[in-house]
């Protein structure tokens, strides 16, 4: 791996696309973020790459200089582009940005498994040799690296714990499925909770405090009840820690990796939930996996830039390699 060379991460969200310059010792040394747009045509995928190109210049760098180029997306990549939370041409964008920029190739990857990868290299998981990262927002998204390599299976779906099924014929899910731990445990799942739980518990209206999630994600709201001894947050919390300790349990009792990692939004009110979280997580884990640690992501909104360069880095040194076996074996 070349130490001296810069090497460009692209995360590309659903509300906001990260890049950022990080050298092969994982420090970030610049980065920009710009609006999510809709990127479907030859001149909104010139334009983006353009702006691309217009960052790394302003950095003072050339593109000769970079050692390689990984972009994070919110979708499947292995079986082809599958991305539901966003509207681009993902082939036609790709190259837009190998030709803008003159490289190669690109290093394309799940941007929950750049999370991952990023936080294995320098942020929670670093001295671990394998990590599961469950980002939990809107939904849930998960990354699972081991022995260093992302694993995301022939169909790129390996670790998606969010449609792992916690009740059987539950909620119904995007998926088309029903029961899956992204129902019950994302900021969506969390509110849903919080508005069933008056019928389900039985309250009276006096029993319930003044507090009402403005949206069907708001689960600051519900968070900020449940400090205040709501009981429908208290019981939305309960339902979240409990399904979310049951997901990890089955994960780990297949993958054992060496700590669990939290990140998402949700992620910074880990407080309101982790000591039931860690009750449920040992009540229902084989007993060879009872003690894994589970904490919170500590890269915050840059892991994806981080594990995006980082995943280039891998790949150009996978490159090196097989040229050199190419041209002496």
């Amino acid at each position: 791996m070349d130490e001296d060379k810069l090497y460009l991460g692209i995360d590309y969200g659903g509300n906001g696309v990260k890049m950022g310059l990080v050298d092969g010792y994982g420090n970030l040394s610049s980065s920009r973020t710009r609006p999510t747009a809709n990127l479907t045509d030859a001149d909104e995928c010139r334009a983006f790459a353009t702006e691309i190109l217009d960052f790394i210049h302003d950095m003072g760098i050339y593109t000769s200089e970079l050692g390689g180029v990984g972009l994070a997306i919110p979708g499947i990549v292995e079986d082809g582009f599958l991305t539901p939370n966003v509207n681009t041409d993902w082939p036609l964008l790709i190259e837009s940005i190998v030709r803008t920029l003159s490289v190669p190739s690109i290093a394309v990857l799940n941007d929950a498994n750049a999370a991952a990868l990023g936080e294995l290299w320098m942020g929670a998981g670093e001295n671990k040799h394998s990590v599961l990262l469950v980002t939990i927002g809107s939904g849930i998204g998960s990354g699972l690296v081991v022995d260093g390599r992302i694993v995301s299976g022939v169909h790129g779906a390996a670790g998606e714990i969010g449609h792992m099924t916690v009740v059987p014929d539950g909620r119904p899910c995007s998926c088309g499925r029903r029961g899956c731990l992204e129902r019950y445990a994302s900021a969506r799942g969390l509110v849903q909770s919080f508005n069933e739980a008056a019928d389900e518990l039985g309250l009276f209206p006096e029993q319930l405090g003044p507090f009402a999630p403005v949206s069907e994600t708001d689960a600051q709201t519900v968070f900020l009840a449940a400090k205040e001894g709501d009981p429908r947050a208290l019981y939305a919390t309960e339902i979240m820690a409990d399904k979310l300790g049951f997901a990890l349990a089955q994960a780990a009792c297949v993958v054992d990796p060496g700590i669990i990692l939290l990140g998402g939004g949700i992620s910074a009110s880990a407080d309101q939930f982790f000591d039931e979280l860690h009750e449920a997580f040992r009540k229902y884990s084989f007993p060879a996996c009872r003690d894994i640690e589970i904490r919170p992501a500590t890269l915050g909104d840059t892991e994806g830039v981080v594990g995006a360069a980082r995943h280039a880095m891998v790949c150009a040194e996978q490159d090196r390699v097989a040229s050199y076996a190419d041209d002496y074996l």
